[in-house]
């Protein structure tokens, strides 16, 4: 479902915006910065990055909100990015009788009525369900040539995480492929800045694609969190620039496919399953590393 940032003032406490964090997260969502949640060291670079790779916007508008500095820009960088990455901007009025605020009149703003939270969010479930392009969490960056080693990956997400079909690009694999009609540049450009995670399989033959370079470059740039996993006998000297600063592991071994599982769960919001499919993911992991050691791969 969606990822979703929370916009409140701290001056009105946090009581209703966790009202609205526990309902949205029983309906299948996230909120990228849990609310309450202490955030260590730069807090202010953390919320960014948890506004920017956001779906959607949910701003709690009290009169101390519109004068929380804070508040008023994120609903600002929210706007803009209505436009820049198809964010959805859900303004809400926790008092009936309270005006909506000229600059948000072109916008439609939820109101708390009788106090009653829980229709409340099914009304923000359903709009967020009926409005907006869901932002993958996980965008796999590869050759095509390398389709199989990606479905491989892909198996062991699905076996290690519940994984919906919108949770992961990848260009190659049915099912996680970008539908028709819609403009691919444009839409690639979109799921990178919203990812989670950004896994970058690397072959010896990387370097001779501009696409994975200039994917693996926009994350670089929009510094999103990405993985540069190594294939097909690559070593660190086919790990492109600047990519080649950050740590690589071979997919070719099974122990650190399932290392793989771990550092996805602790970079992402996706849930693991339980420990009764640990055989799968096992099996799973034999497989991708037996499908990255593989070099006899088609050219395209």
């Amino acid at each position: 479902m969606a990822k979703i940032f929370l916009s409140y003032s701290v001056k009105d406490g946090s009581d209703f915006a966790q009202k609205i964090e526990k309902g949205l997260i029983s309906k299948g969502h996230r909120i990228s910065i849990p609310v309450d949640f202490k955030v260590a060291g730069n807090w202010r670079n953390k919320l960014t990055k948890g506004l920017i790779t956001a779906d959607a916007l949910i701003a709690v508008l009290t009169q101390s909100a519109l004068e929380s500095p804070y508040v008023l820009g994120e609903i600002g960088a929210g706007r803009a990015m209505e436009h820049s990455k198809q964010m959805l901007l859900i303004p809400v009025l926790p008092e009936e009788l309270m005006r909506i605020p000229d600059f948000l009149n072109d916008v439609f703003c939820f109101r708390l009525r009788n106090g009653d939270v829980d229709t409340l969010v099914d009304e923000l479930d359903k709009a967020i369900r009926d409005n907006m392009r869901l932002t993958p969490r996980i965008f796999i960056s590869h050759r095509h040539r390398d389709q199989a080693i990606a479905e491989a990956l892909i198996e062991l997400l699905t076996s290690a995480f519940h994984v919906e079909p919108a949770d992961i690009r990848c260009t190659s694999v049915q099912g996680y492929k970008l539908t028709p009609g819609e403009r691919t540049s444009e839409e690639l450009r979109s799921n990178l800045a919203g990812a989670e995670l950004v896994i970058g399989l690397l072959s010896p033959d990387t370097t001779e694609s501009n696409y994975v370079l200039a994917e693996l470059g926009a994350a670089w740039g929009r510094d999103v969190t990405t993985f540069p996993l190594l294939t097909r006998g690559a070593t660190y000297a086919d790990v492109p620039s600047p990519l080649n600063e950050r740590h690589c592991i071979s997919l070719e071994i099974q122990g650190n496919c399932l290392e793989l599982v771990e550092s996805v769960a602790a970079k992402t919001t996706l849930k693991k399953r339980d420990g009764q499919t640990l055989w799968k993911v096992a099996q799973a992991a034999n497989a991708l590393a037996a499908a990255a050691s593989d070099v006899a791969v088609k050219a395209t």
